[in-house]
């Protein structure tokens, strides 16, 4: 199980930093990923809408500022400043609430580059269905953890005004996780997923070897415009 690995690794890292203490550590310089989206266009907004896509836009939040602000964390691993300082893609996304399709289909138990690949026919199936020209949208697995927690507190407030909250990655979608690129290692070796988020506790912002999948680490449907 996902959680029992959590736990163990939760102490290994306890361990670490324990021994990390007694030698202080240079801080690392963490650079915004330059932007390759823009917004979406009047006719690609219509026609994801219409297919049951939900727009938000997200603003460059970095998970060390949505912590500081009161935003609510289960659990963020000890990934340094390249994971609390990165900040979100700067742009419009959009997602399918539906917890049917919020996920890429039968993503579970695949490595990061076979996820890429999912994400990339996923993405070329989606323009063919909704009519969209190739240098149009696209389906990504995001450089930025803080970009799915920015995302997942996005749709909390706005479900919340509407008198229903819903969290991402809860209860109505199975406690799943997301997949990211964000290295929480100077190697990459490991990057950080998003998910299984309760009401009561937040969200949690792991890391899982990047060669490695689980049942439980899915990819997102973030959809996004490419630049022309």
């Amino acid at each position: 199980m996902l959680e029992e690995w959590e736990k163990a690794e939760q102490g290994k890292k306890y361990l670490a930093d324990v021994e990390s203490e007694k030698q202080p550590t240079a801080p690392i310089e963490v650079k915004p990923i330059p932007q390759e989206y823009r917004p979406f266009t009047d006719e690609e907004t219509k026609k994801l809408i219409k297919d049951g896509a939900v727009i938000f836009s997200l603003i460059g939040e970095t998970i060390e500022h949505q912590r500081t602000t009161g935003r609510l964390f289960r659990y963020i691993a000890d990934g340094g400043d390249r994971l609390l300082k990165l900040p979100s893609i700067k742009t419009q996304v959009a997602i399918y609430p539906d917890p049917r399709r919020f996920f890429i289909p039968n993503s579970g138990n695949k490595d990061l580059p076979t996820q890429e690949k999912l994400t990339e026919k996923d993405g070329q199936e989606l323009r063919k269905r909704l009519g969209l020209k190739d240098d149009g949208v696209d389906v990504i697995i995001p450089d930025q953890a803080s970009t799915l927690t920015e995302l997942i507190f996005q749709h909390l407030d706005k479900t919340t005004k509407k008198g229903n909250p819903v969290w991402l990655f809860g209860e109505d979608y199975g406690y799943l996780y997301g997949r990211t690129k964000n290295p929480v290692n100077e190697s990459g070796s490991h990057v950080a997923y998003v998910g299984d988020a309760y009401p009561d506790y937040g969200v949690s912002v792991n890391d899982w070897n990047a060669d490695d999948g689980h049942d439980r680490l899915r990819v997102v449907r973030l959809i996004v415009a490419k630049k022309k």
